[in-house]
């Protein structure tokens, strides 16, 4: 992986596969965390925080334009690290860990998400709807996938790349809930391929002044430049031959732009801090009605819990008491939260120094 990285990284590289605008090819990370597995036969790295340190270090290094987003394998019952489970919450959890460890020790928070095997299920639906605005889930396709209904199912979602809000009970169908739901197919895969004739749709889509994302992923394991190479030739054919410019961009400004969502200004809070509770007030409605709660006890443990909500997306009360943690017991404490715009704010509050601090993503 580091050899590959190391060339997909540099800007000679980059710079040969550039867009309508002259910019060099961008990447966005989605970055997953291997951990709570017995077996690992296929020697993936494990632990807290691994991926995402490594992209976040080259990114820095090589002054890239790329962005790192948010990736989630539910634990399969087998314990395997190599399969993935379809429920987000039955054998472990994970992904409350996961994430209070993002924002504890990493300061961020994620507003884009790709699910793990495009798996995904009421649980991980609703999950999703609470707490992140952007979701390259869909793999509806031309043809069913091989594996018929055992792993993803996106048959009846939209097959067009205008991405679509999902109804309450049916993630696959157009509804009302909050977050956005976009196309996202693979590269030299066995199923759901991008191929010149999806391409084709975009671009055609474009031209007849509809809305669309053109999103595609692959995996760092593989020796992803020949899927580049190929991808990039395939783009260029489309736009020579319907006249339509294309433009990279990060997995968020791509639902900004394409959707004309309305700008907002960073997201704000303010606290008061009480004897036994916090008070908490947003500057405007969050995406969902709380803040994702992170806190680490002195006994070095990770909770995430419910605030109690005063006011749905604009006021909220947490409590320190013995049906939770009191303040003396509480090493860490903090929160995230994203807008409907994807602005990110993180809060970490050091209560024995009376410290606040904020990180905007």
């Amino acid at each position: 992986m580091d050899y590959q990285s190391n060339i997909i990284f540099k800007k000679s590289f980059r710079n040969k596969y550039k867009d309508s605008f002259n910019n060099g090819w961008l990447i966005n990370w989605h970055c997953v965390d291997h951990v709570g597995y017995k077996n690992n036969p296929q020697n993936r790295e494990i632990g807290y925080h691994k991926i995402f340190d490594y992209y976040a270090a080259k990114i820095k290094k090589y002054h890239s334009s790329d962005k790192i987003h948010f990736h989630f394998h539910p634990v399969a019952l087998n314990n395997f690290a190599n399969k993935c489970g379809n429920h987000y919450f039955s054998n472990s959890n994970n992904i409350f860990q996961i994430l209070c460890r993002r924002i504890i020790e990493r300061n961020w928070f994620p507003s884009v998400n790709r699910p793990g095997f495009h798996i995904e299920r009421p649980d991980s639906h609703w999950f999703l709807e609470q707490f992140i605005p952007f979701d390259y889930a869909n793999q509806s396709y031309k043809n069913f996938t091989p594996n018929g209904y055992r792993l993803e199912n996106w048959e009846g979602a939209p097959k067009t790349w205008k991405p679509y809000h999902p109804d309450y009970k049916d993630y696959r169908k157009v509804g009302n809930c909050k977050r956005w739901i976009a196309r996202c197919l693979n590269l030299g895969a066995r199923s759901a391929v991008l191929d010149q004739e999806e391409i084709n749709k975009a671009f055609v889509d474009v031209k007849k002044g509809k809305k669309a994302i053109l999103a595609f992923t692959n995996h760092d394991y593989r020796n992803m430049v020949p899927d580049i190479n190929e991808t990039h030739q395939m783009l260029t054919k489309a736009s020579e031959k319907y006249g339509v410019q294309f433009k990279y961009l990060d997995a968020k400004n791509a639902f900004r732009k394409s959707m004309k969502l309305k700008k907002r200004k960073k997201l704000n809070f303010k606290l008061k801090i009480k004897k036994n509770f916090i008070e908490i007030i947003s500057s405007h409605k969050t995406f969902g009605c709380q803040p994702f709660l992170a806190i680490q006890g002195k006994n070095r443990k990770f909770y995430h819990e419910n605030f109690s909500i005063i006011k749905p997306h604009e006021k909220w009360h947490y409590y320190f008491d013995d049906h939770s943690l009191r303040l003396n017991n509480i090493k860490n404490f903090g929160f995230a939260s994203n807008d409907d715009y994807g602005n990110t704010t993180i809060i970490k509050i050091d209560f024995r120094k009376s410290k606040i601090k904020k990180y905007y993503i």
